[in-house]
């Protein structure tokens, strides 16, 4: 650490040279305005006279200097003697750390003014170069390969625009606003799913801290953000995750105040909600979105939620098919048209990219509501032939055995098939022992009812004796 602050420690001003320095710089500055060849000789002056300050370690003309170079590089139009010059500067032996940042502030402020798009993109590249590995200017070169990236994404080059920002640990800035920082995060992450970089994707937010974008001036941020997530987790059709950020985004206060807003994001959360693979975590979510006031205004998706809660068979088709239908979750295409005849045949293909269309998502809806009404018939039967759920489910027995066999799998309910039997048996079998620890603790339950009761009596009886 020592070490590290001696090394970041500035020499001491032996010598002033402000005063010299404001009365040569018009002297050699003014003549260029009607002789602009002359520069080449006044660049001469200049840097002699830098040489001076810098050397005495006067940081305030040294940096007034090293500014009017740049500038008089730019109004004669001479852009690559700019570019030379910057790195010229930086480079110089024992140059002062506040020179440098503000050679590199003022070479930011002439990319406006620079005539084309290549000159432009030089002039970022040798300020790029020069801040390389500098701490103190990071927040500056940040900007600039922001800038840079820019560039490249205008020129249709996705790929190099998305490496370069992505050689910004933006999170390490400590220089840079906590706004500014998660909208580079924010570009970050659009510039890798426009390359569908899933990985990197993933990386990336990550490094956005959430309660952040809670605040009430981050509200676009927050809504870009959980936008992009949704993008991700459709990739994967994770519809768990897709539901949970289309919760965050109906909760946005910018949203509710506006039913042109918060309408859409309601019926996604809805659907995606009602498209995740049933647990614990999903069933809590729809009995909040049960409770939900604004579901009120929504009477397709409210019957729909209220079919899922309620311990009763769903019918399907759904009586508002053909309106959920048309609904944009159901109606994007993102599928080649080689796996219709697998959707036609409702085939459950788990591989990415097979998963991640309207088409399919119809498919898992359905999918969903015959594993609720399989859930709502095992709690009222402990064994059902197979013809009668076969009825009550409307499928075939190939579908039902299948239906039944991944809900197994995934301990979603117990079920055995008793194929020579034709039975289904939702009931596991109990074992003697099991039954009668049963029995055992219910009656014990039932005598301590029985014993506080009587002493409860007893109570009342000495009370009402006494007095």
């Amino acid at each position: 650490v020592y070490l590290f602050a001696m090394a970041l420690e500035q020499p001491k001003q032996t010598k002033d040279f402000w005063d010299e320095v404001n009365a040569r710089i018009p002297e050699i500055v003014a003549p260029l305005n009607k002789r602009p060849e002359e520069l080449e000789a006044a660049l001469q002056h200049l840097l002699a006279l830098e040489k001076k300050c810098r050397l005495a370690a006067d940081s305030k003309s040294t940096t007034e200097l090293a500014t009017t170079i740049l500038t008089v590089c730019s109004q004669c139009k001479q852009y690559k003697l700019l570019n030379d010059h910057i790195t010229l500067l930086c480079k110089r032996r024992a140059q002062l750390q506040k020179v440098i940042e503000n050679i590199v502030r003022k070479g930011s402020e002439l990319i406006d003014q620079m005539p084309d798009k290549q000159t432009k993109r030089d002039l970022i590249e040798a300020l790029r170069t020069v801040s390389a590995g500098k701490i103190f200017v990071e927040l500056e070169r940040a900007r600039l390969t922001r800038t840079l990236a820019d560039m490249e994404e205008a020129d249709g080059k996705i790929k190099e625009a998305a490496e370069l920002v992505q050689e910004i640990q933006v999170e390490t800035i400590g220089t840079m606003e906590a706004f500014e920082k998660a909208q580079y995060l924010l570009e970050q992450m659009r510039l890798c799913l426009a390359r569908k970089d899933y990985v990197r994707t993933e990386l990336v937010f990550k490094k956005v801290d959430e309660k952040v974008l809670t605040e009430e001036n981050y509200q676009d941020l927050k809504l870009r953000y959980y936008n992009m997530k949704i993008e991700y987790f459709l990739h994967f059709s994770n519809y768990f995750q897709i539901a949970r950020c289309a919760q965050q985004i109906y909760n946005t206060p910018k949203v509710l105040a506006d039913s042109d807003q918060w309408k859409p994001a309601l019926q996604k959360y809805v659907l995606f909600t009602c498209l995740s693979p049933f647990d614990s975590e999903v069933s809590d979510m729809l009995h909040h979105l049960k409770n939900e006031k604004n579901l009120q205004q929504l009477p397709r998706f409210a019957s729909l939620i209220d079919g899922l809660t309620t311990d009763e068979l769903m019918s399907w088709p759904l009586p508002n098919e053909a309106d959920f239908k048309q609904h944009s979750v159901f109606t994007d295409e993102e599928m080649s048209d080689e796996n219709d005849d697998a959707l036609n045949d409702e085939s459950e293909n788990d591989t990415v990219g097979s998963r991640n269309s309207g088409k399919h998502r119809w498919v898992d809806l359905r999918k969903r509501i015959v594993q609720h009404n399989i859930r709502v018939v095992s709690m009222y039967y402990n064994r059902i032939s197979s013809f009668r759920l076969q009825q009550l489910l409307n499928l075939t027995q190939n579908r039902m055995e299948g239906y039944i066999s991944e809900m197994v799998s995934s301990k979603q309910l117990f079920a055995k098939i008793d194929r020579p039997a034709d039975v289904v048996v939702f009931s596991p079998v109990v074992e003697p022992n099991e039954i009668m620890n049963q029995w055992s603790t219910d009656i014990s339950t039932l005598l301590s009812l029985v014993d506080r009761t009587c002493h409860l009596i007893n109570r009342e009886n000495m009370v009402h004796k006494i007095a």
